[in-house]
């Protein structure tokens, strides 16, 4: 895997720290997001609609959210990266700081997620 898989998740992220949304421009119209099971917010979202759900589900109680992408993998199948994050924001209701790892699994194909 060229360094290209890896930069396509960085500027994911980058984007989402920026405007507040990940970049659908590095998003396949097949796209989906799955939470874990034990995540709050369950369930998969599919397709550029789906990450603005997502974004709109997961972070809606989130002031100030960024994320800190702190190592990735390239697992070595040509499309596989395995990433590792630091969420970091404030709980918009009680103002609470969090700071908190987060790992996720990336397919990439076509330079898109």
């Amino acid at each position: 895997m060229s360094d290209e898989h890896l930069d396509v998740v960085r500027r994911w992220w980058a984007s989402f720290n920026e405007h507040g949304i990940p970049s659908l421009d590095l998003c396949d119209e097949r796209i989906e997001i799955r939470n874990p099971p034990d995540f709050p917010v369950s369930g998969s979202y599919r397709g550029h609609e789906g990450v603005r759900q997502w974004r709109t589900d997961v972070f809606e109680i989130v002031d100030d959210a960024s994320v800190e992408v702190e190592k990735l993998i390239d697992v070595g199948d040509g499309a596989t990266v395995v990433m590792f994050l630091r969420l970091q924001g404030k709980a918009l209701y009680t103002r609470i700081e969090f700071d908190e790892p987060w790992a996720a699994v990336w397919r990439i194909e076509g330079g898109k997620l």
